[in-house]
This record gives C-alpha cells, structure tokens and sequence, in this order.
C-alpha cells in the first residue's frame, strides 16, 4: 500500500503547493484590488444564521466555562515558567504612523502575496519564491500577530494562518514543485 500512495506523493505536492498558493494569494488581491471583498464580522445574516449563531455562541460559551478552569490552572504554570522572559521588549511594536506608513507596507507585503503566489501557482522560481513568501508570512506572525498582541501563542493571537502558510511554503523549499509546475517541466526538458 505504501509503494501506491508514494507513487502519487509528486501529485499531491504539487497540489498541495497549487492550492495553499491560490488561498495565499487571496490577501495578495485583497490588499490590491480589494478582491474578494473583506466581509465585516463574518458576513451577512442570512435564513438561519442568527438561530445557527446563537447556538454555536452557547455551545462555545459553555466550552469555554468547562475549559476555562483547567486553562486557569495551566497558564499560571506557563506564566511563571515564562515570567523570567520579556516577550514585549524583544518585539518592536508596529509603526503607528497612521495610513501613510502602513500604505506602503501594505503595497509590499500584496505584490509578495500576488506575484509568490502566482509563482507557485505556476510553479516557477518555485524553491526561491517559497523561501521568500516563507520569510513574509514568519514576518507577519511575529509582526503583525506576536507584536501587537504580545502574546506567541497562534490560536489566542489570530496568527493560526500565518505560521501554517510558513510552514507549507518551508516544506516546499526543500521538497520541490511537485507535479504540475513549469520547473518540473524545465528539468525533463534538460535531460532529454
């Protein structure tokens, strides 16, 4: 059985590089072109949506009383583990030069997300390119997520994204394009 999933592993790289590119290239347009729209609050309500809502909210608030005593006892343990380390001064807290600044970086951070991400769609430059895109989504957790929450952990932080598009994007530097990519199609090309 192993020999017949090994065999399609070239494929399901390369979709997994497919696919995690186009999802990563979504914030690329977003920042650009505004597309897809930004939904505020988690869209709009629509037929069943505030019963369904209501319902995930008491499922999760009573999730949260029955895990919040454990967690009590666990993050006091952390936290005086980790007293000793100052998290916040070691992060520079992001500019607060208004929209101007933050424009520009902006401007940066969606042509890396479109342009990589078309890279990687194609799969060309593909180890370069991941190993860039990598680099920006390390930058935004620890910028972005860490740097104004103050907090590492990706599930309180909101930067669950971030480190599992940098993780992807590392693994792809060292395994290749996988299937489907126009690198892959340059080397056979050369050994012929």
């Amino acid at each position: 059985m192993n020999a017949t999933l090994e065999k399609y592993a070239p494929w399901m790289l390369g979709l997994l590089r497919i696919v995690t590119a186009l999802v990563y290239m979504e914030h690329g347009t977003q920042k650009l072109f505004h597309f897809p729209p930004q939904l505020r609050g988690g869209g709009g309500p629509g037929p069943g949506t505030r019963a369904a809502a209501q319902a995930a909210k008491t499922a999760a608030d009573a999730a949260v009383s029955a895990v919040s005593s454990m967690a009590d006892s666990a993050m006091s343990a952390v936290s005086s583990a980790m007293s000793s380390v100052d998290i916040s001064s070691s992060v520079a807290p992001p500019p607060q030069g208004g929209p101007g600044s933050m424009q520009a970086i902006f401007l940066i951070a969606g042509l890396i997300e479109f342009v990589g991400g078309m890279g990687l769609v194609l799969g060309i430059f593909t180890r370069p390119i991941a190993f860039i895109v990598a680099g920006e989504c390390a930058v935004i957790f620890w910028w972005m997520h860490v740097g104004r929450s103050g907090n590492i952990f990706p599930a309180t932080n909101g930067g669950e994204a971030a480190v599992l598009f940098c993780f992807t994007f590392l693994y792809v530097v060292f395994a290749g394009p996988g299937a489907f990519s126009i690198d892959g199609m340059r080397a056979r090309r050369k050994t012929t």
